[in-house]
């Protein structure tokens, strides 16, 4: 620490500010990933390089989807200045406190360099036309449902997204590699990645690196050709190709193909394809008010009937009763 300290002597220290609106039902996780970096560059550097705030439309202490509870630390009204802000929200991406909040961010962006989301925050950041010509980013799970009520914007499927002024994260430790980011930006790689190594983090993930939405656990770590057919699958859910269609997308025989779904997938490229669609299904019974019949054709289904019987199958019990059983947040 001391040696860094001596290096940026000759530079006058500057403290940028953080600032988090926070959603009721929030995901403590995107925040503790985000702050506690910044708590270490501080230590790291010899000084408050960085400062955060909290801000809640009521002005009262939150609670997050684990159920800790977070104060605000400036009122909701508040004009300071900050350098980065970002809307936090968890499971609840529709609060009945729609005006306040749109009045709340609209006056925090126009004193925020980057304002921005974490996790569902994108919702509300959409719902209010801030997220309206850019691109952005927000957690898998809530991907089909988000598409379906804006089908026109500019939504990826990547960890984060800094698109100009703003910024989005798609939450858990994606929040952890924007805030290395930040402080790589601001102070160099070296000290970027002697934070990381505190919370034993081996490399900073770049912006470009996608998410692992559903079953998929290792993506990276399969053969190029395989990840390409299963990136064709994920965007023919509503009209799937057949299996030649996604070999020859994928620039593999039919054989090839399935020689190498059985090695890495453990089941055919056909039953793969039906997993995944199956999964996108479950998530939008969870995350939409969208009939049973109008998710089955979204996801490459004949009928209801057909998707109820495959669905159960895949995983013991029928769409309606996943529909009206518990969500765990998250």
């Amino acid at each position: 620490m001391i040696q860094r300290q001596n290096e940026n002597q000759t530079k006058k220290p500057t403290t940028t500010r953080v600032g988090f609106l926070l959603i009721e039902g929030f995901s403590m996780l995107c925040i503790a990933a985000m702050v506690n970096p910044l708590r270490s560059a501080n230590r790291e550097l010899g000084y408050k390089a960085y400062i955060w705030d909290f801000v809640t439309c009521s002005d009262k202490p939150v609670s997050a989807s684990d159920g800790m509870e977070a104060r605000p630390t400036l009122p909701c009204s508040t004009n300071e200045k900050f350098d980065y802000f970002f809307v936090c929200a968890g499971m609840e991406c529709n609060p009945d406190y729609r005006a306040a909040l749109n009045s709340a961010m609209k006056r925090i962006a126009w004193n925020s360099k980057i304002f921005g989301s974490l996790c569902t925050g994108a919702y509300m950041l959409a719902r209010a036309g801030f997220l309206d010509g850019y691109r952005f980013t927000l957690h898998w799970e809530n991907l089909p449902a988000f598409e379906e009520e804006f089908p026109d914007l500019d939504v990826s499927s990547n960890l984060y997204v800094m698109d100009r002024d703003r910024w989005s994260g798609s939450g858990g430790l994606s929040s952890m590699d924007m805030a290395l980011n930040i402080i790589a930006s601001d102070h160099g790689h070296a000290v970027a990645h002697a934070v990381g190594n505190q919370y034993q983090i081996d490399r900073v993930r770049s912006a470009d690196i996608g998410q692992r939405p559903y079953s998929l656990d290792e993506l990276e770590t399969l053969p190029a050709s395989l990840q390409r057919a299963i990136s064709v699958m994920m965007v023919n859910m509503e009209s799937p190709l057949s299996i030649p269609e996604v070999a020859s997308a994928a620039g593999k025989t039919v054989r090839s193909l399935e020689r190498l779904s059985q090695r890495h997938l453990a089941r055919s490229p056909a039953r793969f394809y039906r997993k995944l669609r199956l999964e996108r299904a479950r998530q939008l019974l969870w995350h939409t008010n969208l009939s049973i019949l109008e998710i089955a054709l979204m996801t490459g289904f004949p009928s209801p009937s057909h998707l109820s019987r495959l669905y159960q199958q895949e995983f013991g019990l029928k769409p309606s009763a996943e529909r009206s059983g518990p969500k765990m947040a998250r």
